[in-house]
């Protein structure tokens, strides 16, 4: 099942507003504050991040066309995540109430509930909103429940290891009981540390394409391995393939500071870029037809 929630226009009924009234909710430690400082930490970045800031180039297509980052306000921050507060408790609630259901009919001991989405969203992060070709984690690292079957008896445990939404269909596959067919290009999921282990899972891979209206082709691939996170840009009408973006998660977790020119990471990235190429998926030939924006 699937809930379109939370998402713009942020819209949860009126009668629940009173959950978290948006003038008491603090403002995320993400969100850098002043002008200034936003646009300090976004100019060390791919030129994108600063256009879509200020309204000079669309890199979302769900925005509202006359949206401009720039414009937003310290209280519509809190306003709008206050109401993502109430949507997401509205979501749990939901949730409940098909978990009952499914104990109610005796199903427990056999239902696999997998909890998750399809990508993240900005909540002032870097002064930003909405989503788009910005491989952080404020975008990519998802929440993901996996509460197998009881009769399945696995232990309850938290994994570290990164696994992909590819991840999804052979794990689907898996508890089905059916083979994982070869065009699938990921892997069930593990279940404990040590199997992770035992998969070897480095790292995560992590692909956008865009061509938009006006022409704007965007192209990114990403990979997170040991604490940090690597994007090379692919040649388009923005970028000619030698930019990128270089995160160290341990030292700067909000994704601020962005290595890729810095030389004391020149030795780092290389190795980075290289084990990107090899984690690169094969690519289909003939390529299929372009038939949607992303």
């Amino acid at each position: 099942m699937s809930f379109p929630d939370p998402h713009h226009p942020w819209d949860p009924p009126q009668s629940e507003l009173h959950r978290h009234p948006w003038r008491d909710t603090p403002l995320p430690e993400f969100y850098p504050g002043s002008k200034e400082k936003i646009e300090k930490v976004l100019s060390g970045k791919p030129r994108h991040w600063m256009e879509w800031y200020k309204g000079e180039r669309v890199t979302n297509f769900e925005a509202p066309p006359d949206f401009r980052a720039c414009d937003m306000t310290a209280d519509q921050v809190r306003e709008i995540n206050a109401f993502t507060h109430v949507e997401n408790e509205l979501i749990d609630e939901a949730v409940a109430k098909v978990m009952a259901y499914i104990e109610k009919r005796g199903w427990g001991d056999d239902v696999d509930i997998v909890f998750t989405t399809d990508h993240g969203e900005f909540q002032g992060e870097f002064g930003l909103l909405f989503k788009g070709p910005y491989h952080v984690d404020a975008l990519m690292r998802l929440p993901m429940i996996w509460r197998p079957a009881k009769s399945a008896n696995v232990a309850p445990a938290t994994v570290e290891k990164p696994v992909g939404q590819i991840d999804l269909a052979p794990t689907f596959c898996e508890i089905a009981g059916l083979p994982v067919p070869e065009w699938m290009q990921g892997a069930p999921m593990p279940k404990s540390e040590a199997e992770a282990g035992k998969q070897n899972r480095q790292r995560v891979f992590t692909e956008w394409d865009c061509q938009h209206v006006d022409g704007t082709t965007v192209g990114l691939r990403t990979i997170y391995r040991d604490g940090y996170t690597v994007t090379a840009y692919l040649p388009g009408t923005l970028y000619d393939g030698s930019e990128g973006e270089l995160y160290d998660h341990k030292e700067d977790p909000g994704q601020l500071r962005n290595l890729w020119d810095d030389p004391a990471y020149a030795s780092l990235k290389s190795d980075f870029l290289a084990d990107l190429k090899d984690a690169a998926p094969p690519v289909r030939t003939p390529r299929l037809e372009c038939v949607a924006p992303v």
